[in-house]
């Protein structure tokens, strides 16, 4: 089939959707004298997208530098780090190359760029968002959506944990979502970034900001993750697969700006927080299974509309909530993923300081899950993951 190109409006983003979609704005970039760019070590290269920036901004003449530092699940001083970097250059736009993490640094480096400060400033709120340099957030994987909407996330040292930050200032100007940038995601990136997308999903049809709106497209996301994720992890260079897969991330980011994440995403930040070696994706499929059986008793109608998907034999009912819960994790072990928080280093005796923590700090996010979010409702969700 033909796949299709196309252009759309969110929030205060432009974000462009096809093959191909960074010559269609290869106008914007020749408007800037210099641009930072900012990347991960090596997926920005590999995925043929930073060769691609560098041919239009060598074309049109326009200064340039790279910082290619950004981790896993970033710290807070290596997005205060860039952030100096972009501001001694003195960058009138940044480009963000990569996935989520790449994103989110890009976007708090647009904010510290233009009103000074470091990135606790703006997680306390003891500074005020002033403004951003101009962002173009080029997306590498089919799971953050935040090429298209208002979050960012990042890893502060003290509290060891991620928070997450919103705010209109931090919309991209212009998002570009090319399947083709994303042939070169390994197996388990694959997996891990389009379980991100899921779960941005069904958080986002549950929560306590949800609308008909955020129902609908976050259903159309888990149809093509359902139907996609299995043959593009069989067959990776399937364009097609890819395409569907990226579309249904755009979705579901479009689905968390409208509502939000809430309960495993605010468990899930404190555990790599605390490991950023744990896989963002990969932490949220360990807790999710458990964590959706209290979401499915409390939202049966909402969350019986997403997971029929995965299967059709569920009903909308809470005496269902365990029957979904086995669903999701039957799904994703059919995916291939069987990983335990033990592989990362985590221990029963870690999880009153996870249960502290979400307490004290992801609060803001808890709040916003339908129920009434205790300590025992998460001790079992994150023994359970063990």
């Amino acid at each position: 089939m033909t796949l299709s190109s196309f252009v759309i409006r969110s929030g205060k983003t432009i974000l462009y959707f096809g093959m191909n979609s960074l010559d269609k704005v290869s106008n914007v970039l020749s408007r800037y004298r210099r641009i930072y760019i900012v990347t991960s070590r090596s997926a920005a290269k590999v995925s043929g997208a930073l060769d691609d920036v560098m041919e239009i901004l060598n074309r049109y003449g326009v200064k340039y530098e790279v910082f290619s530092g950004v981790t896993p699940n970033p710290l807070e001083n290596i997005i205060e780090d860039a952030s100096e970097c972009a501001w001694r250059f003195g960058a009138e736009a940044i480009i963000a190359i990569g996935g989520g993490s790449v994103i989110d640094t890009a976007k708090i480096v647009s904010v510290i760029s233009r009103c000074g400060g470091r990135v606790k400033d703006y997680v306390f709120g003891t500074r005020d968002f002033c403004g951003s340099l101009p962002l173009i957030a080029i997306n590498l994987t089919h799971g953050t959506g935040s090429e298209v909407n208002r979050y960012a996330v990042a890893t502060l040292l003290e509290p060891r944990t991620k928070y997450g930050l919103a705010n209109e200032y931090m919309y991209p100007l212009i998002g570009i979502d090319d399947p083709r940038y994303t042939l070169s995601l390994p197996y388990n990136q694959t997996l891990y970034t389009s379980i991100d997308a899921m779960y941005h999903a069904l958080e986002a049809s549950c929560g306590r900001d949800s609308s008909p709106y955020v129902l609908a497209i976050a259903e159309e996301a888990i149809k093509n993750i359902v139907t996609w994720l299995p043959i593009a992890l069989r067959e990776p260079k399937n364009i097609e697969a890819r395409y569907w897969l990226l579309y249904a991330s755009m979705l579901a980011g479009i689905s968390i700006d409208h509502s939000r994440a809430h309960l495993i995403h605010a468990i899930e930040n404190v555990l790599s927080g605390i490991n950023t070696e744990l896989p963002h994706g990969a932490g949220l499929a360990m807790l999710g299974p458990t964590a959706i059986k209290y979401l499915y008793r409390s939202r049966p109608k909402e969350l019986h509309r997403l997971l029929r998907h995965i299967d059709p034999e569920l009903k909308p009912s809470e005496d269902d909530a365990i029957k979904a819960s086995r669903a999701i994790e039957e799904f994703q072990k059919g995916l291939g993923f069987n990983e335990r928080l033990s592989n990362y280093g985590f221990r029963d005796e870690d999880i009153d300081r996870v249960i502290e923590t979400t307490n004290k700090y992801l609060r803001y996010g808890l709040s916003l899950a339908p129920i009434e979010i205790k300590d025992d409702i998460i001790r079992e969700i994150v023994s359970s993951a063990l």
